[in-house]
């Protein structure tokens, strides 16, 4: 395999890693929930209703992170589901900052942390078209 379809492989790999365990953690801990609300540097009351709402971001995390693994065994035969990724995080940084007096009243997030966040999906975004890319013109 190709050194281009070799790190496509593996950013897939590693974006099916972090959406299976924040998946998993999201639906079934609330230990996590805290931790990961944090991390991500929002305020959130903990009230049944935004629990169970997490608990369906998680389900919805976990099966990325299926899709994700499943398209890291052959990424340029399963480009469909790299185009999907690239196409959810570039709708999150659209968001982001679409509705970014949302996310900073309703959420506490800090416009630092907004931005930090879009750059890290974007260089995701960036990587999967570039990699892709080249894998595919290879093949």
């Amino acid at each position: 395999m190709r050194t281009d379809a070799r790190a496509l492989q593996v950013l897939l790999w590693l974006i099916a890693a972090f959406h299976l365990i924040a998946g998993a953690g999201l639906m079934f801990s609330t230990s996590f929930q805290r931790f990961a609300v944090a991390a991500y540097g929002a305020e959130l009351s903990w009230d049944a209703r935004n629990v169970y709402f997490l608990r369906i971001i998680g389900s919805f995390a976990f099966v990325l992170g299926t899709i994700a693994a499943m398209a890291a065994r052959n990424p340029v035969k399963y480009s469909i589901v790299v185009v999907g990724f690239i196409e959810f995080f570039v709708l999150r940084n659209v968001h982001r900052h679409l509705y970014s007096s949302e996310l900073y009243t309703g959420f506490g997030v800090s416009s630092l942390t907004n931005d930090l966040t879009t750059v890290f999906f974007g260089v995701q975004a960036i990587a999967l078209i570039a990699l892709l890319w080249s894998a595919r013109r290879a093949s």
